[in-house]
């Protein structure tokens, strides 16, 4: 199964798609950008923070500036079809800082890219994460959220080498630092209206992505999440990315 039908996105309709959470959003940014790229799409890569510049085998071209007038007018200009990378500047640590949530609604109006990727929360490379009170920072041109957890978190210690913003995971989640994280604790995190899904678009369709599900134990254990955490509002799929193995 590709990820395109896993997460069942109606590919001839614009999409903006933010990816929050943490535990793999820059390689499904990675994976999305290369499956929608073979449908001969025009497609938006950025993020509403920080991200490591792609290889160049991920993009067509790469954009940075901070003049908003000159990102624009480049956009207009694009006639073929590919990835295209967008940001406002290189940091020192040669990361792209990228564009804000305004000027990505405004590139949706727009209406060149037929997908518009964004990577739109920090996660520090750690499997878990929840929100500060900043975060994360979605456009509200947002159609498809897509939260990332990492089930490697799964028996560890709740701290600071595992997740990202664990202060607020604790109050979230009912623990403390050092407890072991469990199924209900994801299922309290997915839920939770401070949770993984903070500042989600009213209309924007809501996906949990339960990734690094690398074994038969791990998959069970996201299935078990899913039987607390779903609703009619709320979509799973629980994927291996680095294998590109997807299930429902």
């Amino acid at each position: 199964m590709d990820m395109i039908k896993a997460l069942n996105i109606d590919i001839n309709k614009k999409h903006v798609i933010s990816i929050v959470g943490a535990g793999g959003k820059t390689t499904l940014l990675y994976n999305l950008s290369e499956e929608l790229k073979q449908f001969n799409k025009k497609i938006l890569l950025s993020t509403t923070t920080h991200i490591y510049i792609p290889p160049k085998d991920i993009n067509n071209d790469l954009i940075i500036s901070k003049d908003r007038k000159a990102l624009l007018g480049y956009v207009e200009a694009i006639r073929d079809k590919g990835v295209y990378v967008i940001g406002s500047e290189i940091t020192n640590e040669n990361k792209i800082k990228g564009i804000d949530i305004h000027f990505a609604d405004e590139l949706y109006g727009v209406g060149v890219f037929d997908f518009m990727l964004i990577e739109a929360d920090g996660g520090k490379k750690k499997p878990i994460k929840a929100p500060a009170e900043w975060e994360p920072a979605v456009p509200q041109s947002t159609t498809v959220l897509i939260g990332v957890i990492g089930m490697d978190s799964l028996g560890r210690a709740a701290g600071e080498e595992t997740v990202h913003r664990l202060d607020e995971f604790c109050i979230i989640c009912g623990c403390r630092p050092g407890d072991k994280i469990d199924t209900i604790m994801l299922a309290k995190l997915i839920r939770h209206p401070q949770g993984l899904f903070k500042n989600a678009p009213d209309n924007a369709k809501k996906i949990v992505l339960l990734n690094k599900a690398d074994n038969s134990g791990l998959r069970e254990a996201g299935l078990k999440i899913k039987s607390m955490a779903e609703d009619e509002n709320i979509g799973f799929v629980i994927a291996s990315l680095r294998n590109k193995m997807y299930w429902m």
